[in-house]
Protein backbone atom coordinates (compact mmCIF):
# COMPACT_ATOMS: atom_id res chain seq x y z
CA UNK A 1 0.00 0.00 0.00
CA UNK A 2 1.04 3.27 -0.86
CA UNK A 3 0.27 6.15 1.74
CA UNK A 4 0.86 9.52 1.98
CA UNK A 5 1.31 11.39 5.66
CA UNK A 6 -0.44 14.60 6.37
CA UNK A 7 0.75 16.32 9.51
CA UNK A 8 4.37 15.13 10.40
CA UNK A 9 5.40 16.58 13.53
CA UNK A 10 5.01 15.30 16.79
CA UNK A 11 2.84 11.73 16.62
CA UNK A 12 2.65 12.43 13.09
CA UNK A 13 6.25 11.81 12.90
CA UNK A 14 5.93 8.74 14.73
CA UNK A 15 3.86 7.57 12.16
CA UNK A 16 5.75 7.52 9.55
CA UNK A 17 7.40 3.84 10.29
CA UNK A 18 4.76 2.30 11.57
CA UNK A 19 2.46 1.23 8.79
CA UNK A 20 4.99 -1.16 6.47
CA UNK A 21 4.27 1.15 3.63
CA UNK A 22 5.52 2.59 1.07
CA UNK A 23 5.55 6.49 1.73
CA UNK A 24 4.86 8.35 -1.56
CA UNK A 25 4.49 11.93 -0.22
CA UNK A 26 4.34 14.05 3.36
CA UNK A 27 2.32 17.14 4.10
CA UNK A 28 2.93 19.92 6.69
CA UNK A 29 2.30 23.51 6.97
CA UNK A 30 5.90 23.84 8.46
CA UNK A 31 8.30 23.29 5.39
CA UNK A 32 11.21 22.19 7.72
CA UNK A 33 8.96 19.32 9.12
CA UNK A 34 8.22 18.40 5.51
CA UNK A 35 11.44 18.61 3.61
CA UNK A 36 12.64 16.59 6.97
CA UNK A 37 9.90 13.75 6.76
CA UNK A 38 10.65 13.50 3.05
CA UNK A 39 14.71 12.95 4.01
CA UNK A 40 13.70 10.70 5.81
CA UNK A 41 11.24 8.83 4.52
CA UNK A 42 11.88 9.60 0.38
CA UNK A 43 8.34 10.54 -0.03
CA UNK A 44 7.75 13.95 -1.84
CA UNK A 45 6.88 16.86 0.06
CA UNK A 46 4.19 18.99 0.46
CA UNK A 47 3.03 22.31 2.47
CA UNK A 48 -0.81 21.84 1.30
CA UNK A 49 -2.68 18.65 1.70
CA UNK A 50 -5.05 19.08 -1.26
CA UNK A 51 -1.91 18.92 -3.51
CA UNK A 52 -0.70 15.46 -1.62
CA UNK A 53 -4.72 14.06 -2.25
CA UNK A 54 -4.19 14.86 -5.97
CA UNK A 55 -1.42 12.45 -6.16
CA UNK A 56 -3.04 9.58 -8.07
CA UNK A 57 -0.73 6.44 -6.90
CA UNK A 58 -1.53 7.00 -3.11
CA UNK A 59 -3.72 4.70 -1.66
CA UNK A 60 -4.16 6.12 1.80
CA UNK A 61 -3.89 8.74 3.62
CA UNK A 62 -2.30 8.77 7.38
CA UNK A 63 -3.45 12.49 9.48
CA UNK A 64 -1.83 13.48 12.02
CA UNK A 65 -2.51 17.24 12.49
CA UNK A 66 -3.98 18.70 14.98
CA UNK A 67 -7.32 17.68 15.86
CA UNK A 68 -9.48 20.38 15.13
CA UNK A 69 -8.07 19.75 11.55
CA UNK A 70 -9.06 15.97 11.16
CA UNK A 71 -13.04 16.33 10.47
CA UNK A 72 -12.36 18.26 7.22
CA UNK A 73 -9.31 16.47 5.67
CA UNK A 74 -10.82 12.78 6.34
CA UNK A 75 -13.65 14.10 3.96
CA UNK A 76 -11.77 15.32 1.17
CA UNK A 77 -9.68 12.48 1.53
CA UNK A 78 -12.52 10.22 1.38
CA UNK A 79 -13.51 12.82 -1.69
CA UNK A 80 -10.85 12.08 -3.31
CA UNK A 81 -10.77 7.46 -3.08
CA UNK A 82 -8.41 7.69 -0.74
CA UNK A 83 -8.58 5.18 2.36
CA UNK A 84 -8.19 7.04 5.74
CA UNK A 85 -5.85 6.32 9.26
CA UNK A 86 -6.80 9.30 11.14
CA UNK A 87 -5.68 9.75 14.84
CA UNK A 88 -8.33 10.51 17.16
CA UNK A 89 -10.44 12.48 17.84
CA UNK A 90 -12.10 12.11 14.77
Amino acid sequence: MVTGHIGVGGRGNSNLGGFGSQVAAVCDVDARRAEGAAKKTGGKPYNDYRKLLDQEDIDAVVIGTPDHWHALQTIHACMAGKHVYCEKPL
